[in-house]
This record gives structure tokens, C-alpha cells and sequence, in this order.
């Protein structure tokens, strides 16, 4: 009988609890090309398809009319296949997407794409910040996610005649999200408030606006049933928890060195801000989010690090073999595996060839019980 020694037994015990490990840890398998500053991804209800969200600009601004949004069909549950590069195009600072959980009479079918787009921080031709956006479209496009037609244009920024809760404008939305029962949530950062002909105050805010109101957008009307939480910080990401009716929201404080926060708040206490929860805040920057099958938060920083909260003031750093980090991570989606593990859809808004240009989305696996 060979003898090992006991140093050698603890080494050998050692590599086999950490190699397994390793090998079971997150990778990139796929990397998606051919985007114009993608910004957002998102995965179709029935997880066949993959919509990517284009938003190019200049130096100092968003271009005009430039915004697109790519389309893929996902074959198998790990294979995305290009669909069509322009599958919905002439958008202004397009932002972000959901589906609509429910339909809305004959006008949006259930599963429409509502996208969010439009900005006042628009680059104009001589490459400066365009002095007047009062005729730009800010507000929802309703989309057919089989043909990529056009099946609805709300505008709901300040010179449109659809206000908000009698008075409420869109100014600069950067995410949305649907909840179980089709009200929608709307992440304003409220910025460039100045550049209208009437201006309008700045104010980050947060609107939830239930189906009643989504039926009033459709048919032209101003929705009645609308309700607005004002935020102290900007908003960056929103996110609905079916499991326990919740939307999940990061913000990120900009005052001295900017700081991320990720709160959450039950669908029926929206706007009541005393039973808002903290999970976590103080973080770095912070650029998006996700619930990840387990039900835990998953944060995309600034910095493009992929982070998990631990405890109020602290957050776990997934590690990659080799390691790596996201070029300037966009709003990422997520699809479940049979095997219990998960996919990452993560757009990456810099590239490696100038501007607009080598932009990526890449396909994470994330194990199983991640």
C-alpha cells in the first residue's frame, strides 16, 4: 500500500473541491457583432427570440432618426441566429423594451414590444446639443414583434398634448417594465428639461401607469390612472419580480462620487415610499439589473463588472476564467436553461473600432444554483 503524506492528501483534497468549481464557473460562448451602440437586450416571452436596442450617437449627443432595433431567433436554447439587422428602424435615443403581458384590445395584441425612446440631448449637424427638442418624439412605439410594422406612436414628452397625470411629461426615459396585471413602469432621469421652448423642471422620477391608462395612450387619450414616484437619484434600470409583485429598481447618485442603489417596492405600494426596501446601496456606479431564476438581484456596473448584493453595503464580484469585464454593459436580459442553468444576454454600448462601430453583445452561462 502507497503511503501519501499528509501534506500531499490535504493539496490533492484541496484541487479537487476548487477544480470542479472553475470549470463549472461563468464563460462567454458566444459573441454576438454587427450593432450600433447596443443599449438594451431583451429576450421574447417564449424565449424564441432575441431583440437588441440600437442607439447611435455623436460625439456629444444622440443622432436623430438613427435608433434600430436588431432582431434574432434563439433555435435550440443556446443558438442565436440573425433574424434581421433592421428589424424596426427611425428611432430617436431608443432605450429600452418589454412585451406586453396582456393584450389591449384590437390595438396592441398580447406580446407587442412597447419601446421607450427619446432624449432632448439630441447632437445636431454642426455637432453640438440640439437647442430646441420640442418637435422630437419622446414617449412609446408599439411594435409588432413579428413583422417589426409600427403598430402605435405615443407621444408623451413635453410639447405633446398627452399628459401624465394632468401634467407630466417624459423629458429623457431610459427603462420600462410590465408587471403581471399589464401596468406599466416607466424610469425617467428627468435630464435636459431646459431644452424645450416651454421648459420643463427637472425631476427624476419612476411612473406606473395601469392598464385603464395604457387603453387611454392607445386611443389617444391622456391616461387617468397614472401614479408618479419622484426619486432623489437617477434612475438607471427597472425590473418586475412576479414571484413576489414586485418592481426592483437601481438608481445611482450623482453628488460627489457616484454611488448605485438597488430598492424594491411591492406593485401595490407603489409610490408609497415608506414601504420602499433597501437591498443594497453605496455601491459603485451601477448600469442595469436582473432577477436571476433564484429570485437573486444581478447588477451590471459602470465599471463592467457583473456584481451580487451581499448585505446592505457590499456586493460579491463574479469572477470570469480568464477574467474579463463588460465594455460599458447596457440594459442585459436572461434566459433559464432546462439544466437549471442560466443565459446572459449582455450588450456592450463601447466598441473597439470608433464610434458606433465593433460594437458586441456577448452570451454568458452562468451555472446552475448560480
Amino acid at each position: 500500500m502507497i503511503k501519501f503524506p499528509v501534506r500531499l492528501l490535504q493539496v490533492i483534497i484541496a484541487l479537487a473541491t476548487i477544480l470542479p468549481a472553475q470549470a463549472a464557473g461563468p464563460k462567454v460562448l458566444e459573441i454576438l457583432s454587427g450593432f450600433e451602440r447596443p443599449v438594451s437586450a431583451a429576450i421574447g416571452p417564449k424565449g424564441k427570440t432575441l431583440f437588441v436596442v440600437n442607439r447611435p450617437r455623436g460625439e456629444v449627443g444622440a443622432l436623430r432618426g438613427l435608433g434600430s432595433i436588431t432582431k434574432y431567433t434563439v433555435d435550440g436554447e443556446r443558438s442565436f441566429k440573425l433574424a434581421s439587422k433592421s428589424f424596426a428602424v427611425g428611432f430617436t435615443a431608443p432605450a429600452d423594451i418589454d412585451f406586453l403581458p396582456v393584450a389591449m384590445g384590437d390595438v396592441a395584441p398580447a406580446g407587442s414590444i412597447f419601446l421607450v425612446s427619446g432624449t432632448p440631448l439630441i447632437e445636431s449637424e454642426d455637432g453640438r446639443i440640439t437647442k430646441d427638442a420640442s418637435d422630437d418624439f419622446i414617449g412609446i412605439t408599439v411594435i409588432d414583434p413579428v413583422t417589426g410594422k409600427e403598430l402605435k406612436a405615443i407621444n408623451l414628452g413635453p410639447a405633446s398634448d398627452i399628459k401624465m397625470n394632468g401634467e407630466h411629461s417624459l423629458i429623457s426615459p431610459n427603462s420600462l417594465t410590465f408587471d403581471k396585471s399589464g401596468s406599466l413602469y416607466i424610469t425617467d432621469t428627468g435630464i435636459g428639461g431646459n431644452l424645450f421652448k416651454k421648459r420643463v423642471q427637472a425631476q427624476p422620477a419612476i411612473y406606473r401607469i395601469d392598464r385603464r391608462g395604457i387603453m387611454d395612450m392607445l386611443n389617444g387619450k391622456s391616461p387617468m390612472d397614472v401614479e408618479v414616484m419622484k426619486v432623489s437619484s437617477i434612475p438607471r434600470d427597472i425590473c418586475y419580480q412576479p414571484k413576489d409583485d414586485s418592481v426592483y429598481f437601481v438608481t445611482n447618485h450623482t453628488q460627489g462620487a457616484p454611488k448605485g442603489s438597488v430598492f424594491r417596492i411591492a406593485s401595490g405600494d407603489f409610490k408609497n415610499v415608506m414601504m420602499m426596501k433597501t437591498i443594497v446601496r453605496e455601491l459603485t456606479a451601477l448600469s442595469s439589473m436582473q432577477l436571476l431564476p433564484s429570485g437573486r438581484v444581478l447588477l451590471a456596473s459602470n465599471s463592467g463588472e457583473l456584481l451580487l448584493p451581499k448585505g446592505k453595503k457590499a456586493a460579491r464580484l463574479i469572477h470570469f476564467r480568464p477574467q474579463m469585464t463588460f465594455s460599458s454593459p447596457g440594459k442585459f436580459s436572461l434566459l433559464a436553461q432546462s439544466d437549471g442553468s442560466t443565459l446572459l444576454v449582455v450588450p456592450e454600448e463601447a466598441g473597439d473600432a470608433g464610434i458606433n462601430k465593433g460594437q458586441r453583445v456577448k452570451i454568458v452561462l452562468l451555472p446552475k444554483n448560480f
